[in-house]
Parts: C-alpha cells; structure tokens; sequence
C-alpha cells in the first residue's frame, strides 16, 4: 500500500508540473479560455495539497489506534496547514469555473 502511495504522490507533482507547464504556454500564446485557466491552476492547487499530505503523513505500518488519536490531538505543520488552505482554495477555482458558465 505505501508503494502506491508513493506513485500517487509523484503523479500528483507530475500533473501539477504537466498543468502548470499548458497554463504557461496558454499564456504565453494569449489563446485560451478564462474558466479553464482558473479551473487549471484549482486543480494545481489541489495536486500540491494531497502530494503534501501524502509525504507528510508517513508512518509506520502497524500503528495503534491509541497513537493515532494522538496525532489527531496535534496540530498539522505550517507546511500542511498553508496547503490545506491552498487546496481549499484550488477547490474553490473549480466550483467557480463551472458556475460562471451557467450564470452566463
């Protein structure tokens, strides 16, 4: 199972670069489409906050249910908070690429 975790993990870094990669060349071009960019950079937003969670919730294989309540009481990292808002942030790109449309 931590064997695909880890693949999970290097594909989410892979397709935030790939998204992050059209985005710039959208730019660059000036052809594209206002909602696709936004729904591009949610999504990108969204691929660092779960390859962030992946690498910060390592742990051992046989762990109690005592020591896992533990780490629940303790607060997440910097790290892990600022890109938990930032995924939040990316999901709210998304809603918003898709209702703007049909307001329109």
């Amino acid at each position: 199972m931590r064997i695909f975790l880890i693949f999970v993990q290097y594909a989410c870094i892979a397709f935030a670069l790939f998204l992050a990669y059209q985005v710039t060349t959208a730019l660059m071009s000036g052809t594209y489409d206002l909602m696709e960019m936004v729904a591009d950079v949610g999504t990108i937003l969204i691929c660092i906050d779960l390859a962030v969670f992946l690498f910060s919730t390592k742990t051992k294989q046989g762990i109690s249910l005592e020591e896992y309540a533990k780490q629940l009481e303790q607060p997440p990292s910097k790290l892990v908070y600022v890109t938990r808002k930032l995924g939040h942030l990316g999901i709210l790109l998304i809603i918003t690429s898709w209702i703007v449309p049909m307001i329109r």
